[in-house]
């Protein structure tokens, strides 16, 4: 007989305590208490509450940036998103329908935008971001997670109760952990999101969480269970290269992969246990990978097999940017790591850029002024000039 520790909710219960506790190590994500009511001292419905108003939201912890066209769109803490349309130099605040954290933010051309957050919320614009719209949070997405889980665990034989096989206690543990997400209520965050196009996405996140789109996000489908992925690694970073491959980067020093729009998935592992951030598809045949104390690892084959790659950095690589022949990584502190051999070697690009944890950038032309870096992070937006070294390889990094 089974014991009653081996019941499904028990095991799930020290896998979700594991997993929670990685998760305070996992970028992006930040608990916190919710604040209470001054009227009646009820507990406030972040999910639900709008993005309160600041005059500073430039100073506040961002989490990510990314281009619209011509405008920035940077996002961040309760619900934040900025807009920037002089390339970083002033910023307004755009309404949300949320008071999330927003970890995440991409666009499909200059118009239609998404960005994901904690709660499992997924806000959309069609506009450049002056207005959102949301299509999902973990009310109607850990729904779909259980049905899902439930699916799965239907397709196997019921064997002998009282030894099952893996299988199946792998797929009860699944179906344990989801109705837990059910009952207690939505908090699992989202931490990446990516468009192929104005109908064809992804968002990612924690405990394994993946849905896809193909109408923009008026219907997101659960697809995290076609994933080799029974431990619900967290998935941190989403890439989406030229030639239609998605790259997921994950805990365990994880990369999975799909050739065909998500619909099955082969799994990689980098030869390092630690946290993945991100995936950059460097121009060429290169792929990085880039994580937690500045761990980076190369794939010249599609993402099948990684050699690990020397950053000259001992703090964690949080964002990247892919340039002509090569990429830009930055790390946690700031410092700048060059790369112009499509990934195969990194060095250290000037002193560090005076920012606070960063946590995302992107990298525009100014005219008359080369090439700007524009960060966030936990002190907000700032722009910076690349480091001289790089003007005297410009030759080599303009496009």
């Amino acid at each position: 007989m089974r014991s009653p520790l081996s019941s499904p909710l028990a095991r799930h219960g020290r896998a979700f305590l594991q997993g929670t506790l990685a998760l305070g190590l996992c970028a992006a994500v930040v608990a916190s208490e919710p604040p209470r009511s001054a009227v009646n001292n009820k507990p406030i419905d972040l999910l639900s509450s709008p993005s309160p108003r600041t005059t500073q939201g430039a100073r506040k912890l961002l989490t990510d940036i990314a281009q619209a066209g011509q405008r920035l769109v940077a996002v961040g803490e309760s619900g934040l998103v900025l807009l920037s349309d002089d390339q970083g130099q002033t910023w307004r605040q755009a309404p949300t329908p949320t008071s999330v954290m927003l970890t995440a933010v991409a666009f499909a051309g200059d118009k239609a935008g998404w960005a994901v957050g904690h709660d499992g919320v997924i806000l959309a614009t069609s506009d450049g971001g002056a207005t959102w719209q949301r299509q999902l949070d973990g009310r109607q997405a850990d729904p779909l997670i259980l049905a899902a889980a439930r699916a799965q665990l239907a397709k196997l034989p019921a064997g002998n109760p009282d030894d099952p096989s893996p299988q199946r206690l792998q797929a009860e543990d699944a179906v344990a952990a989801a109705e837990a997400a059910v009952q207690g209520g939505p908090s699992r965050p989202l931490l990446a999101v990516r468009f192929f196009d104005t109908e064809r996405g992804l968002a990612a996140g924690a405990f394994g969480q993946l849905f896809s789109t193909t109408d923009g996000g008026k219907h997101w489908a659960y697809i995290g269970d076609r994933l080799d992925n029974a431990e619900g690694l967290h998935l941190n970073g989403l890439t989406l290269t030229a030639d239609g491959q998605i790259l997921i980067a994950a805990e365990n020093g994880t990369v999975f992969s799909s050739s065909d729009q998500g619909r099955s998935w082969s799994k990689a592992q980098v030869g390092y246990n630690g946290y993945l951030y991100g995936v950059l598809a460097v121009p060429g045949v290169g792929l990085t990978a880039y994580g937690f104390n500045g761990h980076v690892f190369r794939s010249v084959d599609g993402g099948a097999n990684w050699k690990p790659v020397n950053s000259h950095s001992a703090r964690s690589i949080v964002a990247a940017q892919a340039i002509p022949g090569g990429a830009l990584l930055l790390n946690e502190d700031g410092q700048v790591l060059l790369s112009q051999d499509q990934g195969a070697s990194f060095k250290p690009l000037g002193a560090r850029l005076p920012v606070k944890r960063l946590s995302g950038v992107t990298l525009l032309q100014r005219p008359g002024q080369g090439r700007t870096l524009v960060t966030v992070g936990l002190g907000g937006a700032a722009l910076h000039t690349l480091p001289s070294a790089a003007t005297a390889d410009s030759q080599r990094i303009s496009p």
